[in-house]
């Protein structure tokens, strides 16, 4: 198969999924406490390309595993001349001159990105091993250590090469959203970090979405689904709903319950289900800490996606996806000169 246009088929496909990704933010800028989602996308891993006669490659005689290193708050930035450094990816193992890792939690140098809040993040990345398969560790001296790892290919490797990119996974931005004055007795809005707790079909659910209303004497969503106070769902029947700062819920004066509003430490591990819904990843612990902000009663938080900046993605998104569908159209007829006139010649 042609490698030019399966790379530029790769590229086309990735521009669909987040063209995909950011119509559906823009079809939610309207949507009370949505949260927009952000694309990530990645090359497939690197590949060595060797000669098929192995005849050694002058220029790929070793002459030592000299690295440039470099140090910057945690980050380990190297980089090689003469060999590569090894990655392990879910797709295999890929060769890199370059590198920028981090440590995870148990130590591993790994690859990372950084979320909105400018934080490291490992979860899915790749780790950093030796030739061997062993996963790195950030221990000691790591100039000497990294220049210990440099993988060095036989003489008749020509250099590497990638299959094109892929889509890796989708991020959701929790940064908050505007707050809209609706007045409405049983519209709520979180002031600061948090979550309101909502009781799903067996599992905890959570949402920024204050619309709330009163279905067979509870507080529930628009859906129905029950809200949750700390002793369980809340019941509310008529009378004068006053909900404070701290979320504490009085009717006629009496107090009810207090709204189970928490923050949450690992929000990376959270899942859309729609509705403005979230759950817990599967086999993830969702880390519940105690709410620090404000509700207010009256007010809905609005959509965190801003439309102008969406359509300058979009605008920028089918340029890229023009672009891709030239390079195609290119490899296509050069092989239709290749099957009808180099014959000729």
């Amino acid at each position: 198969m042609n490698r030019g246009l399966y790379i530029g088929a790769t590229s086309l496909v990735v521009n669909q999924k987040k063209l995909d990704v950011l119509s559906n933010n823009l079809a939610n800028v309207n949507t009370a406490g949505y949260k927009k989602d952000i694309s990530l996308s990645e090359s497939f891993p690197e590949k060595l390309l060797a000669k098929m006669s192995k005849t050694p490659e002058f220029g790929n005689i070793a002459r030592g595993n000299n690295i440039i290193y470099e140090n910057n708050n945690g980050v380990h930035t190297a980089r090689t001349e003469d060999g590569y450094f090894v990655l392990e990816t879910t797709r295999g193992k890929s060769y890199v001159k370059e590198i920028k890792v981090v440590a995870d939690e148990e130590g591993n140098l790994k690859t990372y990105y950084k979320d909105l809040m400018d934080e490291n993040k490992t979860d899915y990345e790749n780790y950093l091993i030796d030739d061997s398969g062993n996963r790195i560790q950030e221990a000691g001296d790591m100039e000497n250590m990294l220049q210990g790892i440099v993988f060095t290919p036989p003489s008749y490797v020509v250099g590497t090469m990638s299959g094109g990119v892929r889509f890796q996974k989708i991020f959701t931005d929790f940064t908050h959203g505007g707050m809209m004055d609706t007045g409405g007795e049983l519209d709520l809005a979180i002031k600061g970090d948090g979550f309101f707790k909502i009781q799903g079909d067996g599992q905890t659910l959570y949402t920024r979405n204050g619309s709330f209303a009163i279905t067979d004497g509870y507080l529930t969503d628009l859906d129905g689904r029950r809200v949750l106070g700390r002793n369980g769902a809340i019941p509310l029947s008529g009378g004068n709903v006053d909900i404070l700062e701290n979320g504490q819920i009085q009717v006629d004066g009496n107090v009810i319950d207090t709204l189970d509003v928490v923050n949450i430490n690992n929000k990376e591990f959270l899942r859309k289900m729609g509705d403005n819904l979230f759950y817990g990843a599967e086999n993830a612990n969702i880390e519940e800490n105690p709410f620090e902000g404000e509700v207010l009663q009256g007010y809905l938080e609005g959509s965190n996606m801003n439309p102008i900046s969406g359509m300058v993605e979009m605008i920028n998104l089918l340029r890229d996806f023009e672009t891709g569908q030239k390079a195609i159209k290119m490899q296509d007829e050069m092989l239709e000169k290749a099957a009808t006139e180099i014959g000729r010649v």
